[in-house]
């Protein structure tokens, strides 16, 4: 008999600035403590477990790691444009421009740093991640909440 179980795994936080563009405009840049929690499915392994709560738990630890407390900027959005000069990341928004330390910034292959762009890419480097270790999970569920009231949620089957 084939049964799918899910385990989760949460507590694991990052801070980091932001703003998005809609309609034309442009938010004020401010920032979030988010919160991640990751529910993964699968198959019970001959171990008795879908996947180690341990590696679990470290792996997406890497991955908001390399967020925390940095201003998060898209690559692919149709209003917000990023330029390196020197040891700058120039931002061109519709409401005006930016100048941040390089080293201060991480942009990421998104259309937007919305938490729903935010989750989804999570979601995909965490696929990537535990694929060749554990080929028994099925699907994998990102949550990301920028406060307790705002949450997005992502779920890709593998």
């Amino acid at each position: 008999m084939t049964s799918q179980v899910s385990v989760e795994v949460s507590g694991i936080d990052f801070a980091a600035a932001h703003f998005v563009s809609e309609g034309g405009a442009c938010e004020q840049l401010h920032g979030h403590n988010y919160h991640v929690t990751v529910t993964i499915w699968g198959e019970i392994d001959s171990y008795g477990m879908v996947v180690d709560f341990r590696i679990l738990k470290k792996r997406i630890q890497q991955l908001c790691k390399q967020w925390d407390h940095f201003v998060l900027l898209p690559a692919q959005s149709k209003l917000i444009r990023t330029t390196k000069k020197a040891q700058q990341i120039e931002v061109t928004t519709p409401n005006g421009k930016y100048s941040f330390p390089a080293k201060d910034v991480k942009v990421i292959d998104v259309v937007e740093t919305t938490a729903e762009e935010l989750a989804r890419f999570l979601c995909q480097k965490l696929i990537v991640n535990l694929s060749s270790d554990f080929p028994n999970v099925t699907a994998v569920q990102v949550a990301l909440a920028e406060s307790a009231t705002s949450r997005a949620t992502v779920l890709l089957s593998v």
